[in-house]
Parts: C-alpha cells; structure tokens; sequence
C-alpha cells in the first residue's frame, strides 16, 4: 500500500517517523514538506506533486484539511484517508463552533511576528493532553515565521466541509479526546457527515496521539486497513 503523509501547520515531514516506523507496511512513502511555502495554494499543490499514484493518504491537523481536499479532487488516487487530530474548517463561523474563533487566529499572528520564539512555545506546550509530555519542536520550522503566517492564512480560508458528503473513500478519524487545537466536535462532524468515516476517540490524549500512543494509533490503522483492505 503506498502512502502519502501530510503534516501539520509548521511542522516537518519527519515528525511521521515513529507512526511509519511502526506500521511497517509495504509500498512507498512520501511525506509532504512545507519549507518554502510562498503562498496559501501551495499547500494543496505540495500535496498533489506527491499523490502520483494511487495511495493511502494520511493527514494530521493542518494537513487533514489538505487531504480532504485530495480526496475530493482525485477520488480515483486516494484510496484511503487516515485524518489525525483532523478537521474540516479550522476556524468558527455561524452555525459551526468546532473551531477557533477567526479573531484569536488573527491575534496569534500579530504575537507570531512579535514575538516569534514565544508564540511557537505556546503553541507547542498546547499540543499535549493534561497527562503527556513531550517535545517535538526539532520537527517545527521555528525560523520561518513568512511561512507559518502563511499557514495561518490557510486555515482561516480552507473550508473541506462541502466537501465531506461526496467523499467515498473509507476514513478513519483518529483523535484525541484533549484535543485543544482542533476540538473532538471537529472530528465529529467530519464523521457524520463522510459516508464511508470511523471515528476513533483517544482518552487522555491531546493533538499528537501518533506521538503519544503510537501502539493504540498503530493497531486501530492496521485493523482497519484490513477491515477496508480493497
């Protein structure tokens, strides 16, 4: 099975390496890099330069979003979704809460340029449930605040929820029950209105449960690729 990996908003490819390392699957694996963005389409065509064949495609956070959009744009590629702490529209509006309200994104952009160092620690402290600890700021890109603001922009814009109806691809929805940057209820909705999705919800578990339960996020991937295996 090949596979395709989208990371989250700022991070490196490499930051899939222990998820990849465990799950052992035959086929090939490409994993996006976000370096060089230069503007807010470039993350859809970052991805499809990689979707070249047909593919499993896995996306966490910011790039849930992405392979939302791949799997609409090329059903016949995108053989499976695997979304962790995913969603499908970042930012709040009428009718929808699972998301962050549009003004606290703008702010988070103003203290980025401000003060850049601080602004990343924050946010990556608040990736984690109340219970793990962790530190994966190797894998963040935290000298290039053009393009994490550029990333930002992209997730006030993105919007995959029309989308949701008329994918057919089978989707599992991995995430964790802690999850500040992208709420269960995110998830939810993606789950309830995808026809083909599973939803599987990880107690005590913040945005980076492939990091933090890699086993439970190993195991629940490979039972369920053999349940929908094609």
């Amino acid at each position: 099975m090949n596979i395709v990996c989208i990371p989250g908003w700022g991070m490196k490819a490499g930051i899939f390496a222990p998820l990849l390392d465990s799950l052992s699957l035959s086929g090939n694996v490409t994993a996006v890099e976000w370096k060089g963005i230069e503007t807010i389409h470039c993350f859809r065509k970052r991805a499809e330069q990689a979707l070249q064949e047909r593919a499993a495609v896995i996306g966490w956070s910011l790039g849930s979003l992405v392979a939302l959009e791949l799997a609409h744009a090329y059903p016949e590629r995108v053989s499976r979704l695997i979304l962790i702490g995913g969603t499908s529209r970042f930012v709040a509006e009428d009718g929808y809460e699972a998301g962050w309200h549009p003004r606290i994104v703008k702010r988070m952009k103003t203290q980025l340029q401000a003060r850049p160092a601080d602004t990343i620690a924050a946010f990556l402290a608040s990736l984690w449930s109340k219970s793990e600890e962790g530190d994966i700021s190797a894998f963040f890109y935290c000298d290039r605040v053009d393009e994490l603001l550029i990333g930002l922009d992209y997730l006030v814009e993105a919007d995959a929820r029309p989308f949701l109806p008329d994918i057919s691809a089978p989707m599992l929805v991995v995430h964790g029950e802690q999850d500040v940057i992208c709420p269960p209820a995110a998830a939810r909705y993606i789950v309830e209105r995808a026809p083909n999705a599973t939803m599987a919800l990880l107690p005590d578990t913040g945005h980076v449960p492939f990091w933090t339960q890699t086993e439970t996020c190993v195991h629940l991937i490979q039972t369920w690729v053999g349940e929908t295996d094609d």
